[in-house]
């Protein structure tokens, strides 16, 4: 399973630049910017989205995919848990400690479905052909 979820990992952290920088972040472009502050405190995300709290599988793919987004990281990021701000279409993932996000990025339809699967425990097996369709809504 770890060699799945890693391989999913890998292949959305490489396309995944791409299109975070294509999306709008909305509410989100201010935490965003290379002038944000470091680390945003979790209740001023709460007071523009809604904020999930994600399960110990999804944190690690979160943090997985955080350190290898550009620039490419050479150490773990902080936090120890993860969590999903959803205001209207666009979905900024988290890493947490301290009830502080210090790493954060927009997430992509793809993420965010790959994401899904990761809570729901989904793997895929070798010769398993991976493909993405769209949500249906």
């Amino acid at each position: 399973m770890r060699a799945g979820l890693f391989g999913a990992a890998l292949s959305a952290a490489l396309l995944a630049p791409f299109c975070a920088q294509a999306q709008d972040g909305g509410v989100f472009d201010k935490w965003l910017d290379q002038k944000a502050p470091v680390c945003v405190p979790v209740p001023d995300l709460k007071a523009v989205s809604r904020v999930t709290d994600l399960t110990p599988a999804q944190f690690q793919f979160v943090r997985a995919l955080y350190v290898a987004l550009p620039p490419v990281s050479r150490t773990l990021p902080p936090g120890d848990r993860a969590i999903m701000a959803t205001a209207g279409e666009d979905v900024m993932l988290g890493l947490v400690d301290n009830d502080q996000t210090c790493a954060r990025f927009l997430a992509p339809d793809f993420l965010q479905a790959m994401l899904v699967q990761v809570g729901e425990g989904q793997i895929t097996h070798i010769g398993t052909p991976v493909s993405w369709r769209p949500p249906s809504y």
